[in-house]
C-alpha cells in the first residue's frame, strides 16, 4: 500500500509535514486508567496554555485557519479539528474515553496544539493520497448515515472507493474509524509552521511510545514531506 500526498499540496503548503505512524497488533479493548491520566492532564494543560479568546490568533491555530482560507474553506463555519478540540476543553468540557487510540490521539492534539487523527488499516482499500476533490467522491461522515460528498477543490484524504477525511483535518469518515475491535490503524500527526521537522521528529517519537505502550503494538513511523511525498505502507493485520 502507498501513502502519497499530491504534489499539488506541496505546492501550496512546501512547509507542510505530515507524520505517519502505522500501529500493528493492537489490543485496545476498555478503559485504561493510565490513559485517562494522560488525557486529562492534556486537557488542564490545554487550559493553562490557550483561552478561548486568543485562540484563533495563537500561531499554531492560526497557521491553520490560514491555510483552510487558502483552498476555498471558511474555517468559522469548518474549523480545524485541533481548532474545534480545544474549543471543547476551553469550553469547561472532558473528552469521553472512546477507546484507547482515540484517547492517546486527542492527548497529543492537547499537548502540542496540532491535529492528530487515525483510521483503521484493515478497512482502508487501495492506496491512501492526500489530494484535492473532484467533488463526487463518497464520503459518510463520523457516526453519519447519509453521504456528503466534498466540496470541488477540497483537500481529502481518500483511499481507491471512499474519502476518509474531508477539508484536510476538519472531519473523519466513518467508514475507517477505530473502534475496539481494530488491530492496526494508521496514525496522521500534522504539521503546518511554526512546527518543524525536528519538532515533528520528537512528537512522533514520543506518540510512537505512547501507542506501543499502551494499545500493545508495534510501531512503524515515517514522514511526508515536500521532498518525500509518498511512503510504502506494509500490508498488515
Amino acid at each position: 500500500m502507498k501513502y502519497r500526498i499530491d504534489p499539488a499540496i506541496f505546492a501550496s503548503y512546501p512547509e507542510y509535514l505530515r507524520g505517519v505512524l502505522v500501529l500493528s497488533g493492537m489490543a485496545n479493548h476498555g478503559e485504561q486508567e493510565d490513559v485517562v491520566c494522560l488525557l486529562r492532564e492534556a486537557e488542564h494543560t490545554a487550559r493553562e496554555r490557550y483561552t478561548l479568546e486568543t485562540l484563533r490568533n495563537d500561531p499554531k491555530i492560526a497557521s491553520w485557519r490560514e491555510a483552510f482560507m487558502k483552498f476555498g474553506t471558511n474555517p468559522n463555519r469548518y474549523p480545524p479539528s485541533i481548532e474545534s478540540l480545544l474549543r471543547r476543553v476551553l469550553k469547561g468540557g472532558t473528552l469521553p474515553y472512546i477507546n484507547t487510540p482515540v484517547a492517546l490521539m486527542n492527548t497529543v492534539s492537547l499537548r502540542y496544539g496540532l491535529p492528530c487523527g487515525g483510521d483503521d488499516l484493515g478497512k482502508i482499500e487501495g492506496d491512501l493520497v492526500l489530494t484535492y476533490a473532484q467533488g463526487d467522491e463518497w464520503y459518510i461522515p463520523l457516526n453519519g448515515t447519509e453521504p456528503e460528498p466534498p466540496q470541488k477543490g477540497e483537500i481529502i484524504l481518500r483511499d481507491s472507493r471512499k474519502v476518509l477525511c474531508r477539508k484536510w483535518t476538519w472531519r473523519q469518515g466513518d467508514a475507517t474509524k477505530i473502534t475496539e475491535s481494530t488491530v492496526s490503524a494508521v496514525i496522521n500527526i500534522d504539521c503546518l509552521p511554526p512546527f518543524t521537522l525536528e519538532n515533528l521528529e520528537e512528537i512522533l517519537a514520543e506518540a510512537s511510545s505512547l501507542f506501543a505502550r499502551y494499545c500493545g503494538c508495534h510501531v512503524i513511523t515515517g514522514v511526508l514531506k515536500n521532498d518525500a511525498p509518498e511512503l510504502e505502507i506494509p500490508v498488515v493485520q
